[in-house]
């Protein structure tokens, strides 16, 4: 199956999103194609996205025509907001807020992957159209 959700830039936390936005996805069906825009990131040229996320106050970046995902660390007015994040003996914590729904993410101490790395790789499964119960429930899954 190809992946439907797109990551272009070399950023670190972009390159964990996509290495676990892979993982979540494999397997999966997913209903829509998706980009995820870093806050000063690479522009997309050609369109053919159903979906782009991008962060919260640049939704100028997205392309006429695709539904405009949000996200944004502590800003609860985007579709999805990092928020409530704690560093406990075993592992880092963040809770992720989707309209009225939210959800925590465990990520073990001796994991590669950031609390910025799970928000970009929520966004994008979420606007590939995945339901935010399962996407919490999938990188849960993938990072413990």
């Amino acid at each position: 199956m190809e992946n439907k959700v797109y990551f272009l830039d070399e950023d670190k936390d972009i390159k964990l999103a996509e290495k676990l936005c892979t993982l979540c996805s494999s397997g999966l069906d997913l209903p829509k194609n998706a980009f995820v825009l870093k806050r000063g990131g690479t522009a997309f040229s050609d369109g053919k996205f159903d979906a782009v996320a991008v962060e919260l106050g640049f939704e100028d970046k997205a392309q006429v025509g695709e539904k405009v995902i949000t996200y944004s660390v502590g800003q609860s007015n985007a579709d999805i907001c990092a928020l409530n994040f704690q560093k406990r003996e075993v592992s880092r914590s963040l809770e992720l807020l989707c309209g009225s729904f939210m959800g925590r993410v465990n990520i073990p101490l001796k994991s590669e992957y950031t609390e910025v790395s799970v928000l970009y790789c929520a966004a994008g499964l979420f606007a590939a159209g995945i339901e935010m119960r399962d996407v919490l429930r999938l990188i849960n899954e993938k990072i413990s």
